[in-house]
Protein backbone atom coordinates (compact mmCIF):
# COMPACT_ATOMS: atom_id res chain seq x y z
CA UNK A 1 0.00 0.00 0.00
CA UNK A 2 1.37 3.35 -0.84
CA UNK A 3 1.76 6.13 2.23
CA UNK A 4 2.57 9.64 2.69
CA UNK A 5 3.25 10.85 6.15
CA UNK A 6 3.02 14.77 6.80
CA UNK A 7 5.08 16.05 9.44
CA UNK A 8 3.38 19.67 10.56
CA UNK A 9 4.43 22.50 12.64
CA UNK A 10 2.01 25.12 13.44
CA UNK A 11 4.30 27.96 13.13
CA UNK A 12 4.36 26.66 9.69
CA UNK A 13 0.99 27.67 9.13
CA UNK A 14 -1.76 30.53 8.41
CA UNK A 15 -4.01 30.92 10.91
CA UNK A 16 -7.95 32.01 9.47
CA UNK A 17 -9.78 33.69 12.07
CA UNK A 18 -13.01 33.45 10.51
CA UNK A 19 -13.24 30.18 11.06
CA UNK A 20 -10.38 29.53 13.58
CA UNK A 21 -8.15 26.90 11.44
CA UNK A 22 -4.44 26.60 10.82
CA UNK A 23 -4.19 26.23 6.98
CA UNK A 24 -0.96 24.45 5.79
CA UNK A 25 -0.18 25.01 1.99
CA UNK A 26 1.50 21.55 0.67
CA UNK A 27 3.82 22.77 -2.07
CA UNK A 28 3.11 18.97 -3.26
CA UNK A 29 -0.14 18.37 -3.65
CA UNK A 30 -1.32 14.74 -2.25
CA UNK A 31 -2.94 13.20 -4.87
CA UNK A 32 -4.79 9.94 -5.67
CA UNK A 33 -4.61 7.98 -8.86
CA UNK A 34 -7.83 7.01 -10.62
CA UNK A 35 -8.47 4.27 -9.18
CA UNK A 36 -7.53 5.02 -5.31
CA UNK A 37 -9.17 6.83 -2.52
CA UNK A 38 -7.10 8.20 0.21
CA UNK A 39 -7.62 7.89 3.88
CA UNK A 40 -6.30 9.76 6.89
CA UNK A 41 -4.82 9.44 10.17
CA UNK A 42 -3.07 11.32 13.13
CA UNK A 43 -0.31 9.07 14.07
CA UNK A 44 0.98 11.59 16.63
CA UNK A 45 1.30 15.08 17.78
CA UNK A 46 2.67 17.15 20.57
CA UNK A 47 0.68 20.06 22.59
CA UNK A 48 2.48 22.39 24.86
CA UNK A 49 -0.01 22.83 28.15
CA UNK A 50 0.40 26.98 27.64
CA UNK A 51 -3.20 27.74 27.50
CA UNK A 52 -5.35 28.95 30.84
CA UNK A 53 -8.37 27.61 32.32
CA UNK A 54 -9.11 30.92 32.36
CA UNK A 55 -9.73 32.80 28.93
CA UNK A 56 -12.01 35.18 27.22
CA UNK A 57 -14.64 32.38 26.79
CA UNK A 58 -15.43 31.42 30.69
CA UNK A 59 -13.98 34.41 32.57
CA UNK A 60 -17.70 36.22 33.51
CA UNK A 61 -19.03 35.74 37.16
CA UNK A 62 -22.29 37.20 37.24
CA UNK A 63 -24.45 36.81 40.86
CA UNK A 64 -28.31 38.46 41.11
CA UNK A 65 -29.56 38.81 44.69
CA UNK A 66 -32.81 40.32 45.95
CA UNK A 67 -33.60 41.38 49.25
CA UNK A 68 -36.94 42.39 50.72
CA UNK A 69 -37.64 44.64 53.37
CA UNK A 70 -39.59 42.67 56.24
CA UNK A 71 -41.56 45.56 57.46
CA UNK A 72 -42.57 47.78 54.39
CA UNK A 73 -45.76 45.28 53.90
CA UNK A 74 -45.48 45.23 50.06
CA UNK A 75 -45.97 41.83 48.03
CA UNK A 76 -43.27 42.55 45.84
CA UNK A 77 -39.14 42.39 45.99
CA UNK A 78 -37.87 45.40 47.07
CA UNK A 79 -34.23 45.55 46.19
CA UNK A 80 -32.42 43.70 43.20
CA UNK A 81 -28.44 43.81 42.83
CA UNK A 82 -26.13 42.35 40.04
CA UNK A 83 -22.63 41.44 41.32
CA UNK A 84 -20.49 41.30 37.98
CA UNK A 85 -17.04 40.31 37.64
CA UNK A 86 -14.81 39.83 34.50
CA UNK A 87 -12.01 37.69 35.47
CA UNK A 88 -8.37 38.05 34.27
CA UNK A 89 -7.39 35.58 31.64
CA UNK A 90 -4.40 33.54 33.65
CA UNK A 91 -4.20 30.28 35.74
CA UNK A 92 -5.99 30.24 38.54
CA UNK A 93 -6.88 27.79 41.74
CA UNK A 94 -10.18 27.73 43.21
CA UNK A 95 -9.03 29.63 46.25
CA UNK A 96 -7.95 31.77 43.79
CA UNK A 97 -10.97 32.54 42.04
CA UNK A 98 -12.82 31.80 45.16
CA UNK A 99 -10.78 34.85 46.57
CA UNK A 100 -11.03 37.30 43.45
CA UNK A 101 -15.09 36.64 43.68
CA UNK A 102 -15.59 37.70 47.48
CA UNK A 103 -13.62 40.57 46.85
CA UNK A 104 -16.32 42.34 45.14
CA UNK A 105 -17.27 45.22 46.61
CA UNK A 106 -20.91 45.11 48.57
CA UNK A 107 -23.85 46.90 47.27
CA UNK A 108 -26.33 49.35 49.35
CA UNK A 109 -28.80 46.58 50.19
CA UNK A 110 -26.61 43.62 49.89
CA UNK A 111 -22.87 41.99 49.91
CA UNK A 112 -21.45 38.81 48.20
CA UNK A 113 -19.37 36.28 49.94
CA UNK A 114 -17.40 33.61 48.46
CA UNK A 115 -15.49 30.77 49.89
CA UNK A 116 -13.97 27.61 48.82
CA UNK A 117 -14.30 23.93 50.84
CA UNK A 118 -11.50 21.86 49.73
CA UNK A 119 -13.36 19.30 51.66
CA UNK A 120 -16.25 18.86 49.18
CA UNK A 121 -14.29 20.72 46.41
CA UNK A 122 -17.32 23.36 46.03
CA UNK A 123 -18.03 26.63 46.43
CA UNK A 124 -20.34 28.44 48.32
CA UNK A 125 -22.20 31.74 47.50
CA UNK A 126 -23.55 33.70 50.14
CA UNK A 127 -26.01 37.07 50.43
CA UNK A 128 -26.13 39.07 53.32
CA UNK A 129 -28.36 42.05 53.49
CA UNK A 130 -27.04 45.23 54.90
CA UNK A 131 -28.27 47.73 57.48
CA UNK A 132 -29.15 49.96 54.76
CA UNK A 133 -32.39 49.20 55.80
CA UNK A 134 -32.19 47.09 59.59
CA UNK A 135 -35.46 45.46 58.00
CA UNK A 136 -34.17 43.91 54.74
CA UNK A 137 -34.05 40.27 54.39
CA UNK A 138 -31.95 38.13 51.78
CA UNK A 139 -34.60 36.06 50.15
CA UNK A 140 -33.02 35.38 47.04
CA UNK A 141 -29.46 34.48 44.91
CA UNK A 142 -29.10 33.62 41.72
CA UNK A 143 -26.27 32.74 39.25
CA UNK A 144 -26.63 35.29 36.66
CA UNK A 145 -27.38 34.65 32.88
CA UNK A 146 -24.72 36.39 31.79
CA UNK A 147 -22.36 34.02 33.64
CA UNK A 148 -19.75 31.71 31.85
CA UNK A 149 -17.85 30.30 34.56
CA UNK A 150 -19.93 27.86 35.91
CA UNK A 151 -18.30 24.85 35.05
CA UNK A 152 -15.58 26.54 37.01
CA UNK A 153 -17.13 27.42 39.82
CA UNK A 154 -19.47 24.26 40.36
CA UNK A 155 -22.78 26.38 40.07
CA UNK A 156 -25.28 25.51 37.56
CA UNK A 157 -26.93 27.39 34.50
CA UNK A 158 -29.48 29.70 36.56
CA UNK A 159 -28.93 27.78 39.94
CA UNK A 160 -30.56 29.59 42.72
CA UNK A 161 -31.73 29.78 45.80
CA UNK A 162 -34.76 31.21 47.52
CA UNK A 163 -35.97 31.75 51.41
CA UNK A 164 -39.21 33.27 52.78
CA UNK A 165 -39.06 37.14 53.69
CA UNK A 166 -38.57 36.20 57.59
CA UNK A 167 -36.03 38.67 58.87
CA UNK A 168 -33.09 36.27 57.88
CA UNK A 169 -30.63 38.16 56.74
CA UNK A 170 -28.19 35.81 55.22
CA UNK A 171 -28.48 33.41 52.77
CA UNK A 172 -25.94 30.64 51.52
CA UNK A 173 -26.14 28.65 48.39
CA UNK A 174 -23.54 25.93 47.97
CA UNK A 175 -22.67 24.92 44.43
CA UNK A 176 -25.00 21.76 42.75
CA UNK A 177 -21.21 20.22 41.22
CA UNK A 178 -17.66 20.48 42.39
CA UNK A 179 -15.28 22.79 40.83
CA UNK A 180 -13.50 22.23 38.20
CA UNK A 181 -10.52 23.98 37.20
CA UNK A 182 -9.44 22.05 34.04
CA UNK A 183 -9.96 23.81 30.90
CA UNK A 184 -10.70 20.98 28.78
CA UNK A 185 -10.10 16.71 30.04
CA UNK A 186 -9.06 16.23 25.78
CA UNK A 187 -7.62 18.10 23.20
CA UNK A 188 -9.25 17.24 19.58
CA UNK A 189 -8.15 17.37 16.28
CA UNK A 190 -10.16 18.36 13.53
CA UNK A 191 -10.10 18.70 9.84
CA UNK A 192 -12.56 20.21 7.65
CA UNK A 193 -12.79 17.39 5.39
CA UNK A 194 -15.99 15.43 5.88
CA UNK A 195 -14.57 12.09 7.56
CA UNK A 196 -16.80 8.88 8.61
CA UNK A 197 -16.33 9.54 12.09
CA UNK A 198 -18.69 10.75 14.72
CA UNK A 199 -19.08 13.67 17.61
CA UNK A 200 -21.26 12.81 20.48
CA UNK A 201 -24.39 13.44 19.34
CA UNK A 202 -23.69 11.00 16.68
CA UNK A 203 -23.32 13.58 13.90
CA UNK A 204 -20.50 13.18 10.95
CA UNK A 205 -17.45 15.22 11.77
CA UNK A 206 -13.90 16.38 11.03
CA UNK A 207 -12.84 14.58 13.71
CA UNK A 208 -9.32 12.87 13.63
CA UNK A 209 -7.99 12.23 17.16
CA UNK A 210 -9.06 12.83 20.85
CA UNK A 211 -5.72 13.64 22.98
CA UNK A 212 -5.70 12.88 26.61
CA UNK A 213 -5.02 15.89 28.83
CA UNK A 214 -2.95 14.52 31.44
CA UNK A 215 -0.35 16.91 31.84
CA UNK A 216 0.01 20.09 34.36
CA UNK A 217 0.38 24.13 33.01
CA UNK A 218 3.70 24.39 31.12
CA UNK A 219 4.38 20.64 30.59
CA UNK A 220 4.16 18.92 27.13
CA UNK A 221 1.63 16.37 26.22
CA UNK A 222 3.02 13.48 23.61
CA UNK A 223 0.30 11.89 21.70
CA UNK A 224 1.14 8.20 20.03
CA UNK A 225 -1.64 6.29 18.46
CA UNK A 226 -1.58 2.84 19.52
CA UNK A 227 -4.09 1.43 16.71
CA UNK A 228 -4.07 1.37 12.91
CA UNK A 229 -7.43 3.01 12.40
CA UNK A 230 -7.29 5.22 9.09
CA UNK A 231 -10.53 7.42 8.01
CA UNK A 232 -11.65 6.86 4.41
CA UNK A 233 -11.79 10.49 3.48
CA UNK A 234 -15.16 10.96 0.95
CA UNK A 235 -14.33 10.32 -2.66
CA UNK A 236 -14.34 13.59 -3.66
CA UNK A 237 -11.08 14.93 -2.00
CA UNK A 238 -8.59 13.15 -4.07
CA UNK A 239 -5.80 16.13 -4.51
CA UNK A 240 -5.43 18.22 -1.14
CA UNK A 241 -3.26 20.94 -2.15
CA UNK A 242 -3.57 21.94 1.47
CA UNK A 243 -4.36 20.64 4.86
CA UNK A 244 -6.96 22.40 7.25
CA UNK A 245 -7.15 21.52 11.20
CA UNK A 246 -8.26 23.30 14.27
CA UNK A 247 -7.61 21.90 17.63
CA UNK A 248 -10.27 22.56 19.96
CA UNK A 249 -11.02 21.80 23.76
CA UNK A 250 -14.17 19.32 25.02
CA UNK A 251 -17.34 22.07 24.50
CA UNK A 252 -15.85 22.44 21.20
CA UNK A 253 -14.24 26.07 21.35
CA UNK A 254 -11.16 26.79 19.86
CA UNK A 255 -7.92 26.66 21.78
CA UNK A 256 -5.39 29.51 22.66
CA UNK A 257 -1.91 28.49 23.28
CA UNK A 258 -0.71 32.02 23.85
CA UNK A 259 1.79 32.96 21.55
CA UNK A 260 4.00 31.45 19.47
CA UNK A 261 3.89 28.12 21.52
CA UNK A 262 4.19 25.52 18.79
CA UNK A 263 2.21 22.14 18.86
CA UNK A 264 3.11 19.75 15.74
CA UNK A 265 1.01 16.59 14.03
CA UNK A 266 2.24 14.20 12.34
CA UNK A 267 -0.27 12.86 9.26
CA UNK A 268 -0.58 9.74 7.52
CA UNK A 269 -2.15 9.20 4.35
CA UNK A 270 -3.10 6.10 2.74
CA UNK A 271 -3.48 5.23 -0.98
CA UNK A 272 -6.50 2.81 -1.09
CA UNK A 273 -7.36 0.71 -3.97
CA UNK A 274 -11.08 0.92 -5.26
CA UNK A 275 -12.22 -2.13 -7.67
CA UNK A 276 -15.45 -1.28 -10.10
CA UNK A 277 -18.24 -4.03 -9.16
CA UNK A 278 -21.14 -4.78 -11.88
CA UNK A 279 -23.57 -2.48 -9.67
CA UNK A 280 -21.33 0.13 -9.54
CA UNK A 281 -20.51 -0.21 -6.46
CA UNK A 282 -16.65 0.43 -5.50
CA UNK A 283 -14.71 -1.69 -2.77
CA UNK A 284 -11.13 -1.27 -1.06
CA UNK A 285 -8.68 -3.68 -2.35
CA UNK A 286 -5.19 -4.25 -1.06
CA UNK A 287 -3.02 -4.27 -3.78
CA UNK A 288 0.21 -2.76 -3.62
CA UNK A 289 1.16 0.02 -5.18
CA UNK A 290 4.46 1.55 -5.95
CA UNK A 291 5.77 4.70 -4.05
CA UNK A 292 5.88 7.82 -5.92
CA UNK A 293 6.00 11.39 -5.37
CA UNK A 294 7.44 13.81 -1.69
CA UNK A 295 5.37 16.18 -0.09
CA UNK A 296 7.09 18.95 1.24
CA UNK A 297 5.42 21.48 3.73
CA UNK A 298 8.57 23.25 4.65
CA UNK A 299 8.88 20.13 7.40
CA UNK A 300 10.62 16.82 7.32
CA UNK A 301 8.03 15.01 4.69
CA UNK A 302 8.58 11.69 4.02
CA UNK A 303 6.47 8.39 2.20
CA UNK A 304 6.69 4.83 2.62
CA UNK A 305 5.36 1.41 2.32
CA UNK A 306 4.98 -1.74 4.31
CA UNK A 307 5.47 0.03 7.63
CA UNK A 308 8.51 1.17 6.81
CA UNK A 309 10.43 4.67 6.13
CA UNK A 310 12.12 5.08 2.78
Amino acid sequence: MRNTLLFLKSNASTFNTDINYNRWLLTNPIQARKDELLTMQVIEAEFPITYYNVDTTNNVFECVIITDDVDDGASSEDHTETYTLTLDTRNYTASQLAVAIDALADKTHSKLNCAYDKKTGKMTLTATSTTAEPSDSSTKITIGANNTCNRLIGFSVGQTKTQPNTGNTTLPMEGDNIVDMNRTNNIYIETDLMLDSRDTDGNRSGILAKVQQNKRFLEVVHYQTAHNLPLELDRKDTYLDHIDLRILDDNNIPIDFNGSNDYSITLLFSYIKKDKLLLGEEIEGVETMPIIDNINTGDSCYEYSDNEIL
